[in-house]
């Protein structure tokens, strides 16, 4: 057989990531509906409307693609969280990073799969290890934050970091959960409840 045969075509290599993100957006729309375990690939296939063959060629298997999206997760998370390095108050930071981070919850199509992963993270599985690093690098971003402000005397001193950041994180949660619930609420609503809620928290000022 030529070895020229193995080679993909230009074309394919250009087209690569636009198709790659159109798997992952369907594979999105699968998980988010059937749960990272019950989704199959065949579902995913027709979701995307491609063949085994084609998807296959792309992700060779479903963890493939966890593993991608996962991946996206963390790059998500980290845009989310890039104004926590910025000028300003903690507490107006970290509500713009929250609300950044809700906004994922709000997705009609997709927005389930921020719940599939919450509770794939609690699990003792690859799949919930995996989601679970992206969660401790979150974890981490917040708490240099929270140490910058104690640093600058924004927040006390005595303020006990990993406790607030388990509250933080717990906020956070039962809002993705709430927002599927009721997705008709308006995210901008909450912005001015949730920055009192985290300046209270903190025992930060709301001036």
């Amino acid at each position: 057989m030529s070895t020229l045969s193995a080679v993909p075509p230009q074309d394919d290599l250009a087209a690569a990531p636009t198709r790659k993100d159109h798997i992952l957006g369907a594979a999105r729309i699968c998980f988010s509906r059937s749960g990272f375990h019950r989704a199959s690939m065949s579902e995913i296939c027709a979701e995307a409307k491609m063949s085994p063959g084609a998807l296959y060629r792309y992700y060779p298997s479903k963890d493939a693609i966890i593993e991608a999206i996962a991946e996206e997760e963390r790059v998500a998370a980290g845009a989310c969280l890039a104004g926590l390095e910025g000028p300003g108050p903690v507490v107006d930071r970290i509500t713009e990073a929250a609300l950044a981070y809700l906004t994922g919850a709000c997705d009609p199509e997709t927005g389930n799969l921020i719940v599939e992963i919450c509770s794939e993270s609690l699990r003792n599985t690859a799949v919930g290890a995996r989601f679970q690093m992206v969660e401790d690098e979150a974890r981490s971003r917040i708490r240099q934050a929270l140490k910058g402000a104690q640093d600058q005397g924004e927040i006390p001193g005595d303020l006990d970091l990993e406790l607030a950041l388990t509250l933080l994180m717990s906020i956070g949660d039962g809002l993705v959960m709430r927002l599927r619930l009721e997705p008709e609420r308006p995210l901008e609503t909450l912005r001015p409840y949730l920055h009192r809620m985290i300046a209270s928290l903190l025992g930060a000022s709301q001036a």
